[in-house]
């Protein structure tokens, strides 16, 4: 079944001007949506943040910041934009038992919805409006009247009019336009970013990695290895051109000998091995939810990832990189 694309003439922005729209995090998303939001004529906007930098950016940006607990206590939409790490927790302490009646949840990223870990009120809506881009793009864009990716769904309907309102709040931040908004689920989003985050991402990175080792012992020097692998920002110029004229296609803008080197290896590769460790990743550690309950256990989660940080500094091509940089800028601060 073909996938919904929304557009302006979808929604109806009064929808959400008529609300008190509560912002639980004035970070990254938090201060773009907030900001469009203000811009599209919405006038009850309420943050709800801890006293901190976030805060004093608020006050900074025109709104004045309250406690969390209040700022539920008066939404009729709250937009969840804390980290998805975080939001189980002040969810259960500072959340739930404030909820008003008929409201509707609005997160941006799917993990905490598609994996359970929020204990929704029976009358609460809830929907995603996830914008896929950090949030200063979906600022400038939005300023600039230029479209972008975003991704939309109804995860729960209990008033009838949860999609209206989903529509009305993607719109009203500028994600209607253009292209216009995907039609998703949370289960998707979440799905699809995590593999992107624990398959796809870590094999491209062990490639470099690996491809940096190799050419090392070949008696290459780190600075033309690292120039040629990514300092000269070539692999990012390569997805642009991929994101705008297609994956293959941006072949054409390399030599011929580039096109036959790529072309021919990845034609000769089934890739039957890397495919069966995806849907590993895929099917046992994520959908299966094992990957979720762990790092809802904040303490195990920092942890780890303090670990994780400390192993990765001590490949090769992290050290080379470090002298590489100091060699190239000696005056840059450390």
């Amino acid at each position: 079944m073909p996938v919904k694309i929304y557009h302006d003439e979808d929604a109806d922005v009064n929808i959400v001007r008529s609300k008190t729209v509560a912002f639980i995090g004035y970070g990254n998303q938090g201060r773009a949506q907030a900001l469009n939001l203000r811009d599209s004529g919405v006038t009850n906007i309420i943050i709800g943040n801890i006293d901190d930098d976030y805060a004093k950016q608020a006050r900074e940006d025109g709104f004045n910041p309250i406690s969390i607990e209040e700022a539920v206590s008066q939404g009729n939409i709250l937009m969840l934009l804390i980290p998805d790490e975080d939001q189980q927790t002040v969810w259960n302490e500072k959340i739930r038992k404030n909820i008003k009646p008929n409201s509707t949840l609005v997160v941006a990223s799917g993990y905490n919805i598609a994996f359970n870990l929020l204990d929704l009120p029976d009358d609460m809506d809830a929907v995603m409006v996830a914008p896929r881009m950090i949030g200063a793009g979906v600022r400038d864009r939005y300023v600039q009247n230029i479209p972008y990716p975003c991704f939309v769904s109804v995860e729960k309907d209990v008033s009838g009019a949860a999609l209206a309102t989903c529509l009305s709040i993607a719109c009203a931040i500028g994600a209607t336009r253009g292209n216009g908004a995907v039609g998703s689920s949370c289960r998707e989003e979440a799905g699809i970013d995590l593999f992107a985050e624990q398959a796809l991402w870590p094999e491209i990175m062990a490639i470099f990695r690996e491809g940096y080792n190799v050419l090392r012992e070949a008696g290459f020097s780190d600075e033309a290895i690292l120039f040629d692998m990514y300092l000269s920002k070539e692999p990012a110029e390569i997805f642009e051109r991929a994101a705008d004229e297609g994956f293959v296609k941006q072949l054409k803008y390399h030599s011929r000998t580039s096109q036959y080197g790529q072309l021919s290896t990845m034609n000769r590769n089934d890739g039957n091995e890397i495919r069966e460790k995806f849907r590993r990743v895929l099917n046992d550690n994520i959908l299966s939810g094992n990957f979720a309950k762990k790092w809802s256990d904040t303490k195990w989660a920092a942890e780890e990832l303090a670990k994780e940080w400390k192993e990765v500094e001590k490949a090769p091509i992290v050290q080379a990189d470090q002298r590489v940089r100091d060699v190239l800028k000696p005056d840059r601060k450390k």
